[in-house]
């Protein structure tokens, strides 16, 4: 892997630079409220307050927690829902593609607002309450955010890995193993997953950022007390740090699948040198 921490440094500057500036430039243009100096150190949402520390951490280790786990629930889903696709007839892998672009064209306020009206349908028709559909009296809530997170980038990863997969199986060493008379399950599950594993990383950036996005989504139409609720309502210290406590780890990890695609594109080459 290429990654320099010397050129990472030289990136991360200029993003902090251009957060603190997001930061003071309210102040600058409208002036400040003597009220609100009293202590920097805190914040408020509503008609409630908060201090920076350490509430903003219990935020953000919630949102992270949503975050990390509908991207793990996302990538598990498409790469089994990939592997069974493959399996099928040709003409079956068309229709469930197509079927797939027009999920994707679905709004992300859509699929929220159905899975809301779904689970409280079940509960009127049932009475047995599969998720709670709202964050009420500081309970935090879990399945149905991290189901809906996951949802869009499941379709986008699954179409993506299709893709990959129709492209790995015209590859030489796909036919040498079929020639070899190894089976269709073998070959895709020992060798071509491996391969679509490694090419995924490029497409790592597109699906954090789209999900961070949706995270803001998520969190407002929960009503979930995150990381996102405060970046969104607040300014000055309170957005500054909240603001950093994203873009500094994420901006790590995109700099190393960055890179980690340079190695891959690199050694492709080599080899086909």
């Amino acid at each position: 892997m290429n990654f320099s921490f010397r050129s990472y440094l030289k990136r991360l500057r200029s993003t902090i630079l251009g957060i603190l500036i997001i930061s003071i430039l309210p102040a600058l243009l409208f002036g400040t409220n003597t009220q609100l100096e009293q202590n920097v150190w805190e914040y408020s949402i509503g008609e409630i307050k908060y201090q920076v520390f350490p509430d903003i951490f219990d935020k953000y280790q919630y949102s992270m927690t949503i975050f990390f786990l509908a991207l793990l629930t996302s990538l598990f889903a498409a790469l089994v829902l990939t592997f069974f696709t493959t399996l099928l007839p040709r003409f079956l892998q068309r229709i469930i593609f197509g079927f797939l672009t027009l999920l994707e064209s679905l709004p992300d306020l859509f699929i929220v607002v159905v899975l809301q009206f779904s689970i409280i349908y079940i509960y009127k028709t049932t009475g047995l309450l599969v998720a709670n559909v709202s964050n009420v009296y500081n309970n935090p809530i879990y399945l149905l955010p991290i189901l809906t997170l996951s949802i869009l980038p499941t379709i986008q990863l699954f179409k993506i890995t299709l893709l990959l997969m129709k492209e790995e199986q015209h590859k030489p060493y796909v036919t040498v193993a079929r020639a070899m008379g190894l089976s269709r399950f073998y070959i895709t599950l020992k060798h071509v997953f491996r391969n679509i594993l490694t090419s995924l990383v490029q497409y790592s950036k597109t699906i954090f950022v789209f999900m961070l996005s949706n995270l803001f989504i998520v969190e407002y139409v929960f009503n979930l007390n995150g990381i996102m609720n405060v970046l969104l309502n607040t300014k000055g210290v309170a957005f500054m740090f909240t603001a950093l406590m994203i873009a500094v780890p994420f901006s790590l990890l995109f700099e190393i699948a960055e890179s980690n695609t340079v190695s891959i594109n690199n050694q492709e080459e080599e080899d086909a040198a």
